[in-house]
């Protein structure tokens, strides 16, 4: 091959590497304007480059970003959290989900035997009625 050609071949390579940079930080400011979590996976979609590339070429800049992210807390209700990436929040919602699903359960449970004992109750009062009475009955003779 010819030094041209070699250089033409540089050339294309050294541009095609300048367009993937500039993509992924288009992604990035992207993801920060909209004001969405940095993960590598978000970039590498916005970006259309594998993560692999991005873990090669921007693994402590991405990673700051993330960190930077999480170092931020929005209030939610009045109650400040830490921001979370999309993953862990589907993460945590589906715990959330699960311990929800266990709570409806168990005050369901916890219903039932509540109206039993009031059943066990109006029984005892009942009872404690027909006592009182025999007792004013037998007190009065």
């Amino acid at each position: 091959m010819s030094t041209d050609n070699l250089d033409g071949v540089r050339h294309a390579r050294e541009q095609r590497s300048l367009k993937k940079r500039r993509a992924v930080e288009d992604a990035i400011e992207l993801l920060k304007q909209r004001n969405e979590t940095i993960t590598f996976k978000a970039i590498a979609t916005l970006a259309n480059v594998s993560r692999q590339y991005l873990y090669n070429n921007f693994k402590d800049a991405i990673s700051s970003f993330r960190e930077g992210d999480r170092s931020t807390a929005i209030e939610i209700d009045g109650v400040t959290v830490p921001s979370r990436t999309s993953e862990e929040a589907r993460h945590i919602e589906a715990l959330l989900r699960n311990k929800i699903g266990r709570l409806k359960m168990e005050l369901g449970e916890v219903r039932q035997e509540n109206a039993r004992l009031k059943i066990a109750l109006e029984r005892e009062r009942g009872k404690a009625e027909h006592f009182r009475q025999n007792w004013i009955n037998a007190s009065s003779n």
